[in-house]
């Protein structure tokens, strides 16, 4: 019994670390300093980028994972900084070619505008992730996660209006999952280059949606609930604490039938004095 209670402990001590949270919330101001350091980024036409349409993490390229937090040129770089500049690089990397299939081969005319646009603002974007990137001396993967590799097949496959549809939808649901991405992490980080990025791709990420759903090919009822964006995180944490607080109560419960246990066996143990008057008495 003993053993198995030191085990479940160990277990339960692991379980009460949670993992950590995205960022704070989903709003993003900025103060006075970096509105006029960014005040370019607001532009409508200037091809201002590209969407970073990376749903989750997904297993990655030949890039080794983003390492811990370091500092560079004084400035904190931390895991999800790293992660966002990441994850906008592979969306450029399967975006970029579909907007372009899109530009040659949709059957409608606005879709073939919107993926000329696409197209062109992602290589812009592209830029602006790999200057960021070298400036804090991150590696960048070089090739889309398998999962957009999915999606590009997936595109690939459609002919005629369906091919319209299908890369509507997929680029649109894709949009959508990163911009509350960006603003938790612009909203959280401790790195000034990083707030610039964030903020110039959630203006991309923005427009992007706009140029989508433009098309009216966007099926509204089948993206991804909000509250599953924003409560993600939330709902990991609670699934951690629910199992902890689980395994709490029968750490308990064992612990008081091991007690009641040991308290019988030292009882059993206890030697009992013989009852008085009752031995045999010798005849003087």
């Amino acid at each position: 019994m003993v053993p198995a209670v030191v085990v479940l402990a160990a277990f339960a001590t692991v379980l009460i670390v949670p993992t950590p949270a995205g960022a704070a919330d989903a709003s993003y101001g900025l103060d006075a300093v970096e509105a006029a350091e960014l005040s370019p980024l607001a532009h409508e036409g200037s091809g201002a980028g590209a969407e970073i349409g990376t749903p989750e993490r997904q297993d990655h390229t030949a890039e080794s994972e983003p390492a811990p937090s370091s500092a560079v040129g004084g400035e904190p770089v931390q895991l999800d900084d790293r992660d966002v500049l990441h994850k906008v690089k592979q969306a450029g990397l399967w975006e970029m070619p579909v907007g372009t299939w899109a530009s040659e081969r949709a059957v409608s005319a606005r879709v073939r505008e919107v993926g000329s646009l696409i197209a062109a603002e992602h290589q812009e974007l592209d830029g602006i992730v790999d200057a960021a990137a070298a400036r804090l001396d991150v590696g960048l993967p070089a090739e889309p996660t398998s999962e957009q590799q999915d999606w590009m097949r997936e595109i690939d496959a459609q002919r005629g209006a369906a091919f319209d549809e299908r890369a509507v939808v997929l680029l649109r649901q894709a949009h959508g999952k990163v911009l509350p991405v960006l603003a938790q992490v612009r909203v959280a980080t401790r790195n000034a280059v990083i707030r610039q990025f964030t903020t110039q791709a959630m203006a991309f990420v923005q427009r992007h949606i706009e140029y989508l759903e433009s098309t009216g090919l966007v099926k509204f009822q089948e993206l991804p609930d909000p509250s599953d964006l924003s409560n993600h995180d939330w709902r990991s944490h609670a699934a951690t604490f629910a199992m902890f607080a689980l395994l709490t109560a029968l750490f308990t419960i064992l612990l008081v039938l091991v007690g009641r246990a040991l308290a019988g066996w030292r009882r059993g143990r206890v030697t009992r004095p013989p009852p008085l008057g009752g031995g045999h008495h010798r005849r003087s």
